[in-house]
């Protein structure tokens, strides 16, 4: 298969986004790859959501296949299998609202990339937008998709990742999970045995929003991550342990924190 018959899917989950879903819109619509479809999925959004949507699909270049859905779900997950479900692109890409792609290149460079690597998840590097406008770059190297990545209590971010959709098919997100099922769907195709290659190509800017469910809930989400584990990984658990104790003391915690940073992030040199 050539680039240009590799069809990407993009979907968009949004609810009451009417501030930030432009920008994301048009970061897809600019696009210079022409073989996208765009699925947009609105949960029932009692704002202006929908108006900012038919505004930005008006600047669209290059996309010509928008599907716009409006209509209650029970939850981010949920509207995200709807969209796999809609999907009938060969890859599979989500772009949460308040985010955007890197550049008008992403979607042209990744289908390289998918060319070159025949790779079922092929996954980038992503800019941290902090909530000062401080920028910084989040490296996703080959490690990133091993088993003792997850063990380490981390996993890779999904607007850094474009899948084949049969990897999808059969293997939707479980909605009992509210805040890692994207991190769960992760292991599991892991498990078995989906192939991952990392793209030395910058994928999207995303929005590090402090009223995150992670953030806002972590208690949840450390139990929901180490539910993962012990689902898919349970001989690991002594690893993730001793890095769930390292996070809890405050010097392991700084030093984890230095290492961490050392290893995967780098100064925007923009």
């Amino acid at each position: 298969m050539t680039s240009e018959q590799i069809q990407v899917s993009v979907i968009t989950v949004c609810r009451n986004a009417e501030k930030v879903i432009r920008d994301t819109v048009r970061s897809v619509v600019t696009q210079t790859y022409s073989n996208i479809e765009y699925i947009i999925i609105d949960g029932a959004s009692a704002d202006n959501t929908l108006s900012a949507i038919k505004e930005a699909q008006s600047d669209s270049q290059s996309v010509r296949h928008i599907n716009v859905v409006s209509e209650p779900d029970e939850g981010i997950y949920d509207a995200m299998n709807k969209g796999i479900k809609l999907a009938h692109g060969d890859y599979i890409y989500f772009l949460n609202a308040g985010d955007t792609l890197y550049d008008r290149y992403v979607v042209q460079n990744a289908v390289k990339h998918i060319v070159n690597t025949k790779a079922d998840v092929i996954y980038g590097d992503i800019c941290y937008i902090h909530p000062d406008g401080r920028k910084e770059i989040r490296k996703y190297g080959q490690s990133c998709a091993k088993k003792i990545y997850y063990l380490t209590g981390d996993c890779i971010n999904h607007q850094a990742m474009f899948t084949r959709k049969t990897c999808y098919e059969n293997e939707l997100f479980d909605t009992a999970y509210k805040i890692c099922a994207d991190r769960e769907w992760m292991m599991r195709i892991c498990k078995k045995g989906s192939s991952f290659a990392a793209a030395d190509m910058m994928v999207c800017n995303y929005s590090l929003d402090e009223n995150s469910a992670s953030i806002r809930n972590k208690a949840q989400s450390d139990k929901e991550a180490k539910m993962c584990i012990i689902r898919h990984f349970r001989m690991g658990y002594p690893v993730y342990w001793m890095f769930s104790f390292m996070r809890s003391n405050r010097i392991l915690q700084n030093v984890l924190h230095t290492v961490y940073r050392m290893l995967y992030i780098r100064k925007n040199e923009e």
